[in-house]
């Protein structure tokens, strides 16, 4: 028997140009714990499509990349957001997909989370 993975499947809809913010919990509640890294990957893409890397480094200021052929300087993650939010600006119809956000933490399990996005032609 294999087992299945499954994760929350957020569903999000924008219009061609607007901001998107992208939700992905990233508080813990184990003493002493804090988020590592966060990634994000989308369905059709193999390797990582964003990431911010706190790792010695303060959670505020992270070590952030993006994938030139995605999002670029469209991207950027807000820790500080309750859930966390990958906020995408100026969105086009070709980021419409399923994105996977994974979060590491020092203590806590590795937790993903799912959204499908839709983004409507003007």
């Amino acid at each position: 028997m294999v087992a299945v993975l499954t994760f929350p499947v957020v569903t999000m809809e924008a219009l061609v140009g607007e901001t998107i913010y992208l939700p992905c919990n990233v508080s813990t509640h184990e003493p002493g714990d804090n988020v590592v890294l966060v990634l994000w990957y989308r369905e059709d893409k193999g390797s990582p499509i964003y990431s911010a890397d706190t790792r010695g480094r303060e959670v505020g200021s992270p070590k952030r990349w993006s994938d030139d052929a995605m999002f670029g300087d469209r991207a950027y993650f807000q820790f500080e957001k309750e859930p966390g939010e990958l906020a995408v600006q100026h969105v086009r119809e070709t980021d419409s997909g399923m994105y996977r956000c994974r979060v590491d933490f020092i203590v806590a399990q590795t937790r993903n989370s799912v959204v499908n996005l839709t983004i409507i032609g003007k």
